[in-house]
This record gives C-alpha cells, sequence and structure tokens, in this order.
C-alpha cells in the first residue's frame, strides 16, 4: 500500500527541526568488513551501518568461513584465511559486495564458488571488472539466477594491471582490496575514472588497516602483505544524511545531524557545500555535528561527478527551488539499482517541475507546482528515490508507493524523518 509522505506542517513558526543521528556509512562499512576479512587476527568494528547491503557482506562472510560476532561492543571478525565455501553466497542488490569480494575470491578463494543475488544485481555491469580477472585465469559462468566463479588456479604474487573504471570506480576499489590481501606490492592504473573520490575513501581505509596505498592520478600503488587487524570506530554516512541536510533548505529550519567527520574522505561531504553555494548557512558547531539553517536563496549549479548519489535528493531540491537549476556529472545514474537519471526527473515532474536531460550527464530543473491528484510516487525499488521523494514531499504532500525499499541502507529511515519533523 502507499504510504502518506509528511508534509512540513507539525512544527511551530520558526522552530527547529529536532536533531537526526545519522546511520553508519555503507560505503566504509562494507570496505571495512572485507578489510577485516583479509587482515590477520581480530578486528573490532564499532559504529557499522545495519542494512541490508551490510547485511548480505557480512552474511557471505560468514559463509566464506569467517567468524563474526555481532554484540554491544560492535562487531568483531578474525581474519587473515583463504575463503571457501560450498554453498550458494546471496549477494541481495548490493553491488558494493558483488565488486569488492569478486575480485578478492577470484585471486584468493579455494574452489568454485556460486554467487547469487536480485536480477538487477547481474545486469549492472561487470565486464570492466572480469577482464582482469580472467585474463589471470579465473573463469565467470553467468545464467538466470546467478553466476558461478571458478578461481585462478593458484593466487598471484602481485597485480600490476591496467583498468577500465569510466563505469564505476567500484572496479577499482574491488581490485585495490584484493591486491592488499597479496604477498608482494601491486600497481593498478586507467585513464579515467567514474567518481574518483571513491579513490581516496578506499586509499583512507586502506592506511587505517597498515596498508600504505599511495593514490596518484591514474595510478594506485598498494603495498602487499602489510594489513593488520585493527580496532576501529566507523564514521557516519554523508549519504545518509544528505535528505535530512536538504530537508533544512526547503523548510528553512535549523538542523544539527551527526556524528559526521568532516575530514572524511566520503564523496558526499560536497552536501554542505552544494547547500551553502545555494544560500544556506553551514557551521559545524561540535566535533561530528553539522547544522544546516536557512532556505535556499537561488537554484542549485552543482557538478555531481564525485558524488553522483546526491543527484536524486538534490533533483528533489531542485523542485523546490527559488529558481532553475543544473545538475551534472551524473553519467553513471542509469546504471544504478535503477536508472536514477530518468527517476530523478521523473520525479521533477511529480513535484510539478520541467525537468531535461541533457545528454548522458545533465540535469536541467525548473521548479514549477504540482497538479492534483498526483498517483503515488514509484522510487522503483531504489532507496535513494525514496530519500528523494520524502524531501520533494515537504512542500506538498503526497504518497509513495514501496516505502521500505529504503531498508537497502536506511531501514529506519521513516522513523528518524518523522522525528526530524516532531511527528
Amino acid at each position: 500500500m502507499p504510504m502518506s509522505l509528511p508534509e512540513d506542517n507539525r512544527l511551530g513558526p520558526g522552530e527547529a527541526l529536532h536533531p537526526v543521528r545519522v546511520p553508519g556509512s555503507k560505503s566504509v562499512t562494507n570496505r571495512a568488513l572485507l578489510l577485516a576479512a583479509i587482515a590477520p587476527g581480530a578486528s573490532t568494528l564499532r559504529g557499522g551501518l545495519e542494512a541490508e547491503d551490510t547485511r548480505w557482506m557480512r552474511q557471505a562472510l560468514r559463509g566464506l568461513g569467517f567468524p563474526l560476532v555481532e554484540g554491544a561492543g560492535g562487531w568483531q571478525l578474525v581474519g587473515g584465511t583463504r575463503p571457501h565455501t560450498e554453498t550458494p553466497l546471496w549477494l541481495g542488490a548490493s553491488g558494493t559486495t558483488l565488486r569488492f569480494l569478486l575480485p578478492w575470491l577470484a585471486l584468493t578463494a579455494q574452489g568454485p564458488l556460486r554467487l547469487e543475488g536480485d536480477p538487477r544485481l547481474f545486469e549492472r555491469p561487470l565486464g570492466p571488472l572480469l577482464g582482469p580477472l580472467q585474463a589471470l585465469g579465473a573463469t565467470w559462468t553467468p545464467d538466470a539466477s546467478g553466476a558461478w566463479l571458478q578461481p585462478a588456479p593458484e593466487p598471484p604474487r602481485r597485480l600490476e594491471l591496467r583498468v577500465d573504471a569510466r563505469l564505476s570506480s567500484q572496479f577499482l576499489s574491488g581490485l585495490a582490496l584484493a591486491a592488499a590481501a597479496l604477498p608482494e606490492d601491486s600497481t593498478l592504473t586507467w585513464t579515467s575514472v567514474a567518481s574518483s573520490s571513491y579513490l581516496d575513501l578506499t586509499t583512507q581505509w586502506l592506511r587505517r588497516f597498515g596498508c600504505a596505498a599511495v593514490l596518484e592520478p591514474g595510478r594506485w600503488h598498494l603495498p602487499g602483505g602489510s594489513l593488520s587487524a585493527q580496532d576501529l570506530e566507523l564514521p557516519g554516512d554523508w549519504s545518509g544524511a544528505a535528505a535530512f541536510l536538504a530537508a533544512a533548505a526547503v523548510t528553512g529550519r535549523s538542523l544539527r545531524a551527526g556524528p559526521l567527520d568532516r575530514g572524511d574522505a566520503q564523496g558526499d561531504r560536497a552536501m554542505a557545500e552544494i547547500l551553502a553555494a545555494a544560500g544556506c548557512q553551514t557551521a559545524w558547531v561540535e566535533a561530528q555535528c553539522l547544522e544546516v539553517s536557512g532556505s535556499l536563496q537561488r537554484g542549485l549549479d552543482a557538478d555531481l561527478t564525485e558524488c553522483p548519489d546526491l543527484g536524486p535528493v538534490l533533483a528533489a531540491l531542485a523542485a523546490l527551488a527559488p529558481g532553475p537549476s543544473e545538475l551534472r556529472g551524473l553519467h553513471t545514474l542509469p546504471l544504478k539499482e535503477c536508472d536514477r537519471l530518468d527517476a530523478s526527473a521523473e520525479l521533477v515532474r511529480w513535484l510539478g517541475g520541467q525537468a531535461e536531460i541533457l545528454g548522458d550527464h545533465t540535469l536541467r530543473i525548473t521548479p514549477g507546482e504540482p497538479f492534483a491528484p498526483r498517483a503515488p510516487f514509484n522510487p522503483r525499488n531504489d532507496h535513494r528515490m525514496a530519500f528523494a521523494a520524502a524531501v520533494g514531499a515537504l512542500r506538498w504532500g503526497g504518497e509513495l508507493e514501496d516505502p521500505h525499499c529504503v531498508a537497502k541502507t536506511f531501514p529506519d529511515f521513516w522513523e528518524v524523518w518523522q522525528g526530524m519533523l516532531g511527528c
């Protein structure tokens, strides 16, 4: 059944939005989980994201023979052995889980493995990642419900690869994480890469597990045999915070959100700069608490090449802005959980605005007012489209189909959203 989306009408004039605690970062959590499995010894991870994508990663690691205990003090995982399993690994719709596990398994696993998941998972591009792995002796045999992976006959001692990363930085990140599991130093090179900020994020977390990776333009040096078990606090998710920060810009009310790390390598930290450029005020009021206040003063003008996941939420915000907006660098959006470029344009129109897709990477938006009645918005089983619809409905309301799709990365999103609005 469709869910009615809340409007900004529960708080008194001038009253601040209630503070928001954002969830852990999916991007960091899945990187840290895999590094903990590769690193010899017992690691502890605190503050990890509890959601579908990270549950599939944890479930897969357990299935591959790695003890993982979840408790009040965090997740404890004992790593350092070669992965193996005789039962299928279910990966849901998690692109990071598949693209991070695949190189590591292809190069180091013992025996064939069966990988399965939602159909959309295997429809997303894998060719540029499979090519180098197959050249090293791995084989990939897809079928209607997943694929069989036959690892390389012997784990290589190092990697020297040139990678086509134009469609996704996850290809490079997955290979870099696998390279850190090998005994000798590796080098990855490329000509161009989508969303290179995620390479910075991978480098940051390789270093926190003891691998002194060096990232340069078009080149990654990855010391081998240097990972070690760690006790780490994982950061809050800038992607998860984006809709709440956008709510402050829509309503003109102040909002405090955290924990967020201003020095984090997550590309979506650009959300604060984008809002400031459009006239909002942003300030750090505590070490890990960001405050946003004041309404948008103009439309958005942003290049999202390094932070494409912000696209849907910013499209919704642009539909409510006081002037036209242009969002660029969106060429990877059609390859996400759904075609987010087309879905974002549809959302703008659902909110009464005009949306024009220019080429394959730019969305030009002119705000308007919706016609009534409107059919419920379909987020296409994509969590970020549901987050964006919540932002868009703050002014005129509306209904949302399939609200439960948020479980992929933020299972209690609607409870936190309503709490922010005082519902």
